[in-house]
């Protein structure tokens, strides 16, 4: 590995001190001038059809600048390109504990958070799964309304000869 210049050989780590004695700074630490504030109220079930999202007082509060639902941001995105199939905010159902129901904007942390406190939501819950082979057993209340026996995503990808690559593979070790 002589040749190399970077390759096998110690880099310094320029940024250890900061971190290591809390002087770095990062985007968490910035503050500028205008800058709002963004929270996000999630999910308490861990699957529920959303009846009703009243955001009324959160939005009345001083500071607010803006409460946004799922309805206000219907586009799907993925980050896979095949996959844009996601939203940032729920729409209709949470999908897990902690699934994004609604974010606001707001001058400063403290009325974000209170902002959050106001915001009510009527949840309507639905089974919830906690074992995947159960999950996948399910033919009512989906996870993911029209996803066969609840699988979210799906995807085959092959490079190469995967037929010959088994076909001249020494041990083929098969498991669940």
């Amino acid at each position: 590995m002589s040749n190399f210049s970077i390759i096998g050989k110690p880099i310094a780590m320029v940024d250890a001190a900061g971190k290591t004695t809390g002087a770095g700074k990062y985007t968490d630490d910035l503050s500028l001038p205008g800058m709002l504030t963004g929270k996000i109220l999630h999910s308490p079930h861990p699957h529920a059809r959303i009846k009703c999202i009243d955001t009324s007082r959160a939005e009345k509060l001083d500071g607010v600048v803006a409460v946004v639902i799922g309805s206000d941001a219907p586009n799907p995105y993925g980050i896979l390109p095949v996959g844009h199939d996601e939203h940032a905010l729920a729409i209709d159902k949470v999908r897990y504990v902690g699934d994004n129901v609604a974010c606001v904007a707001a001058e400063d942390e403290a009325t974000a958070e209170r902002a959050l406190e106001l915001i009510d939501v009527e949840y309507e819950l639905l089974p919830a799964y906690f074992d995947p082979e159960d999950s996948m057993k399910a033919e009512r209340d989906l996870i993911h309304d029209n996803k066969p026996h609840n699988i979210e995503k799906d995807y085959h990808h092959a490079f190469g000869d995967p037929d010959r690559g088994f076909a001249e593979a020494d041990h083929i070790e098969e498991a669940r």
